[in-house]
């Protein structure tokens, strides 16, 4: 047997298992949101729609086995022969399960936080040549939604689930219940979408038919082979409809958005760059705002900003983050500091310096960036939380009548998949807001489909999940955002403390810009969010974020920058 430990995920597989090769902003007024009024439900109407068909879901039930005595009789397994909380699931022999794919796999209960799962690989007693089974293990014993990367055939791999699963002692069809989780999210979208009054297009309508066929034929189906095939075909055209309902939700909702101007006005905005590269970020067309960390050791960025040139262009300015709590974030001056206690004072003079410096042109205090719930080696996570209320009771006591980002990366609280303990990002906000601390805005940190210290890419609806979960704290959200587009070009090396990421899958360059351009309209269409910010210019500026700039290492443009075009059209209606 060989055993690989990986971020918390502990994966078995039998030695010689062979695997796939591929796998303007207007801070003047809070806007306490609570996400779109479309998302509000009468309940009562899908109770009695389900009721009138109860007798259709018994036999479905019994198809699958799912609470019928026969099912259990059936069984030659014994409840305890298997740990608390395993799920068991048959997959296709070829199924990619190498420690990286491995390590995405996590299960969410109930209560909406992933957990670290134990994966073991061993074959299939009835069929050995064609199947194995994967056992996911946690210790927790309770339903919950199993999450895998999954190749699709024109968009890459991507983050999806199965619907929520009881654990039980038979195993489960994994591409079965991939197709049955992802249609079901797919339908009680459109119902809920619908009750808000978006027009749903016919050709969704017949991909929701033909998906619902598939999936019909692979839980019938009795032929190994057969049963995969309906339900790849099932997770493909449910997929395409998700797509296309959500390119139609984000032209339909933001021109409603443009038509009321009482709404909140969606702005952009990008980090400055450095050196050379400091007219051409200051000048770009396409963001209202420019993002600049004021480094006391930069007196030439200082000057420039000084001169008045952003104001002559009509660009306003968010100051900071003044400390990025992720890991390898931290500036190498503060990690040269021996202890804590020293390190937040010296931390607490640069930002009460920069208070008492701040451009005339600021908007918006960016804080603190990378909160998660789980510290690193230079901050632990109490600490990062002492340093950010530090923080913001200075910006209190200042009397600066601006408004304040905190933001959070893996909004997903996915890290919390590939550790032990930890606190969910949502959590985090929302102990700070009870403590009556000066937040204006909640950021999301979102570095897409990079690994280890990134977010997997996820289809539009599970980010429409997302922003709809974190607007129910009631502040407006900003978008921070970063993906890898462009050749890979030599960096200069980091140490260990700042460890560089990888891709996270297969995507090429297209399938990023192509996902970007279906999801970034839907967020300028959510009115809980207020704004968008590119975390980098050059590939040069973060080398823990390969590619992740507007430009690259040249300085030359990237396709990227299609999607910013994209999304200004979407803001002003002239595309």
């Amino acid at each position: 047997m060989a055993v690989w430990q990986n971020s918390g995920a502990n994966i078995i597989q039998p030695s010689g298992l062979e695997k796939s090769p591929k796998s303007g902003l207007d801070c003047s007024t809070r806007f306490p949101t609570r996400g779109c009024p479309s998302r509000a439900l009468n309940i009562e109407a899908p109770i009695l729609r389900s009721i009138h068909h109860h007798i259709g879901l018994l036999l479905f039930l019994r198809v699958i086995g799912v609470g019928t005595m026969e099912g259990k009789q059936s069984s030659s397994f014994q409840v305890n022969e298997y740990p608390m909380g395993e799920f068991r699931f048959r997959v296709p022999i070829e199924w990619n399960l190498d420690p990286y794919h491995g390590n995405s796999i996590h299960v969410i209960g109930l209560d909406g936080i992933p957990w670290p799962c134990r994966i073991a690989v061993s074959d299939d007693p009835m069929e050995p040549q064609t199947r194995k089974l994967v056992s996911v293990s946690r210790n927790r014993d309770e339903s919950g939604r199993l999450f895998v990367l999954y190749s699709l055939a024109d968009r890459g791999e991507m983050l999806i689930c199965t619907g929520t699963l009881p654990v039980r002692e038979q195993p489960y069809e994994l591409l079965t219940e991939l197709a049955r989780g992802t249609l079901n999210r797919l339908r009680n979208q459109i119902s809920i979408w619908e009750e808000g009054g978006l027009e749903v297009s016919d050709s969704v309508r017949k991909s929701v038919f033909t998906a619902t066929h598939f999936l019909s034929e692979s839980i019938l189906c009795t032929d190994t082979s057969s049963r995969d095939n309906s339900a790849r075909r099932s997770i493909e055209t449910t997929m395409d409809a998700i797509f296309e309902l959500s390119q139609s939700f984000g032209r339909q909702i933001s021109e409603f958005r443009r038509e009321h101007e009482e709404m909140s006005s969606f702005w952009m905005a990008n980090v400055l760059g450095f050196g050379d590269e400091f007219e051409p970020s200051l000048a770009h067309v396409g963001f209202d705002l420019l993002e600049v960390c004021l480094n006391p050791e930069d007196v030439h960025q200082a000057a420039r900003l000084a001169n008045g040139r952003a104001e002559e262009l009509g660009k306003r300015i968010i100051v900071g983050p003044w400390l990025d709590a992720s890991v390898g974030g931290m500036s190498q001056s503060l990690i040269d500091v021996p202890d804590f206690h020293t390190r937040k004072t010296q931390l607490l003079i640069e930002c009460r310096r920069q208070l008492n410096q701040i451009p005339s042109t600021t908007s918006l205090i960016h804080v603190v960036s990378g909160l998660n719930g789980i510290g690193h080696r230079h901050l632990s996570y109490p600490q990062q939380l002492q340093v950010a209320v530090d923080m913001l009771r200075l910006v209190e006591e200042s009397k600066v009548e601006l408004p304040t980002l905190i933001s959070f990366d893996f909004p997903w609280a996915e890290r919390l998949a590939g550790a032990v303990g930890g606190v969910h990002p949502l959590q985090i906000a929302d102990s700070l807001m009870r403590q009556g601390l000066p937040i204006s805005f909640l950021g999301l940190d979102i570095n897409l489909d990079y690994w280890p210290n990134g977010s997997a890419v996820r289809d539009p609806l599970q980010w429409i999940d997302l922003i709809d979960v974190w607007a129910q704290l009631g502040l407006p959200l900003v978008i921070c955002l970063r993906t890898p587009i462009g050749e890979q070009h030599n960096t200069i090396p980091v140490d260990i403390d700042r460890q560089t990421n990888q891709l996270r899958s297969n995507l090429t360059d297209e399938d990023r810009i192509n996902f970007l351009n279906t999801v970034m309209p839907m967020m300028i269409a959510r009115p809980s969010v207020h704004g968008m910010i590119w975390r980098q210019w050059s590939d040069l500026d973060d080398p823990r974020f390969p590619r992740g700039g507007l430009v690259d290492v040249t300085g030359a443009s990237k396709k990227i920058n299609g999607v910013i075009d994209n999304m200004r059209a979407a803001i002003h209606g002239d595309g």
